[in-house]
């Protein structure tokens, strides 16, 4: 999800508050609400940052501090959303690899390397 705007407006569902919504490309929406705190330091300037930090907080739940899952032994078996976000993240680490890899390989080189593999089929006459 790539965000493209964003939007803050005072929350209508019967607490004192905020709703921040995050606008993605493809017509995604991740919203968080924002109870009014005691003291009343939340306000339509602060909100914005106070829900890029639960956001990043809910990201990093159940990691550990090297981004390895910590998942305790009766937690209920992740949803498929959970499972496809883990084989994206595990195939851009692949990739990444791969280009490292090939970056290695070919160093010292003047053109960049492809992770990605391509071919062009021959001809199957044989030439004399």
């Amino acid at each position: 999800m790539q965000i493209i705007r964003t939007q803050v407006t005072e929350d209508q569902g019967g607490t004192e508050g905020f709703l921040v919504e995050f606008l993605g490309d493809g017509g995604e929406r991740v919203s968080v609400h924002l109870a009014q705190s005691e003291s009343g330091g939340l306000s339509r300037d602060n909100a914005l940052v106070k829900a890029q930090v639960i956001l990043l907080q809910a990201s990093r739940f159940g990691l550990s501090d090297d981004g390895e899952d910590k998942v305790s032994p009766d937690a209920p078996e992740p949803s498929d959303a959970v499972e496809s976000l883990r084989q994206e993240q595990e195939d851009g680490q692949h990739r990444a690899s791969a280009l490292q890899e090939g970056l290695e390989d070919t160093y010292p080189a003047s053109d960049p390397v492809s992770a990605t593999y391509t071919s062009t089929a021959g001809s199957s006459e044989n030439k004399h």
